[in-house]
């Protein structure tokens, strides 16, 4: 995707996420949430454990941990490279 199309929606993914903020932290406090697109799509204990679920759709998503995130911000952008073979 271009950068402006990712730019605009990591920043609609994250106003979603703390829309559900609330509703985020009673299911998975503690835990990383990626939310793409207004779902939930990735949860887990560690940030790597997430990253294939939280880019598989579109590349991108919101990703942090639910009730710190005053303290971390994720941005995550998968980029993909022709085969020269």
């Amino acid at each position: 995707h271009p950068k402006e199309v990712v730019e605009r929606g990591f920043k609609q993914d994250q106003q979603d996420y703390f829309k559900i903020r609330e509703e985020l932290l009673a299911k998975y406090s503690g835990k990383w949430v990626a939310l793409h697109k207004g779902r939930v799509v990735a949860v887990g204990d560690d940030l790597l454990s997430i990253m294939e679920g939280a880019l598989a759709e579109d590349g991108y998503a919101y990703t942090n941990k639910a009730g710190e995130e005053d303290k971390i911000v994720v941005r995550q952008r998968q980029v993909l490279f022709p085969c020269l073979g």
